[in-house]
């Protein structure tokens, strides 16, 4: 329980059937999710009201388990449904219908030991709460980067697109960019190339052509990213998915990072040299300027709802 003087996170968790608190919200010191970081999730938001990209972020947790040879307890339809239920119990009590969600699936509880067999209940989690807000100054003006000193993770050590509950490479490098007193990190792998950045995927842009690093150079495929290729083709703007090297970001013209979370934002600084014209970029803020429609296009059509 958190001390009286700590601010209580406006939020609701679905836990073991039940919707509580997030302050009441326990698991078992032996869960294998805390003692190794044996667990899987995916975070997205909603847009006035509902949750974008549900299936693709469910489908992406199941695919993440898959890996890890975690059993789900519930299915998609019912993890879907958990969703759904807690954020009705949130609008109820906090009256805001856009939130941050979370979806947890742990080994479980269980002896200390790699063995499967030790954990036979696997236990899933449905976090409800407010959105992390990025100061509106930083979509204005853009933030400033790093490319750090730690390296993401080589895929064949582990995958990057298993998002599992064992984040230190990202903090690793979050606490480096921190030192370097700029804003957010960006990775490169063991051959030098960029990556992406430690909650985000990265663009750059270059003589009026967008540039994003290829999965093979070992990043997350985004749901985001992914998003703003479909948007980018249909609307005519050259695209390039390609190994990005360390000089190509440095001699951007434009930079973005995108994520479920943060949408899109600009960076208009890189290991303290500006971008570009140390501005966010016409492309840039043109992207910005279709996103929040392609999102309604994408609600529309996965609710089915009338334009």
């Amino acid at each position: 329980m958190p001390k009286k003087t700590e601010a209580k996170i406006k939020g609701l968790v679905h836990l073991n059937g039940k919707i509580m608190p997030l302050h009441k919200a326990m698991i078992p010191v032996m869960d294998h999710g805390f003692l190794y970081g044996d667990s899987v999730y995916d975070t997205f938001r909603t847009f006035s009201g509902y949750p974008l990209q549900l299936s693709a972020h469910i489908d992406r947790l199941f695919h993440s388990a898959k890996k890890l040879q975690l059993k789900s307890p519930a299915t998609k339809k019912e993890i879907m449904a958990q969703i759904f239920r807690t954020l009705s119990a949130y609008w109820k009590r906090f009256k805001k219908e856009d939130v941050y969600i979370r979806v947890i699936l742990s080994r479980g509880y269980g002896n200390i030991g790699f063995d499967l067999n030790l954990c036979t209940h696997p236990t899933l989690i449905v976090i409800i709460k407010e959105i992390p807000t990025f100061p509106k100054k930083q979509y204005e003006k853009g933030i400033s980067v790093a490319i750090v000193p730690t390296l993401r993770n080589n895929p064949k050590s582990l995958d990057p697109n298993i998002k599992s509950g064992n984040y230190l490479n990202n903090l690793l490098a979050y606490l480096d960019a921190k030192k370097q007193n700029t804003q957010d990190a960006v990775m490169q792998n063991y051959k030098g190339e960029i990556t992406e950045a430690t909650t985000s995927n990265i663009f750059i842009v270059k003589k009026g052509t967008l540039y994003t690093p290829s999965l093979e150079s070992g990043l997350l495929k985004g749901l985001i990213r992914t998003l703003l290729i479909d948007i980018a083709h249909k609307n005519h703007l050259k695209l390039i998915e390609k190994k990005i090297t360390k000089q190509e970001l440095l001699h951007a013209d434009e930079c973005f990072l995108c994520g479920s979370i943060k949408c899109i934002l600009p960076v208009t600084s890189c290991n303290h040299k500006k971008i570009g014209s140390g501005k966010p970029g016409p492309i840039t803020q043109k992207l910005m300027r279709l996103f929040p429609t392609a999102v309604m296009e994408c609600i529309r059509e996965e609710y089915c709802l009338d334009s």
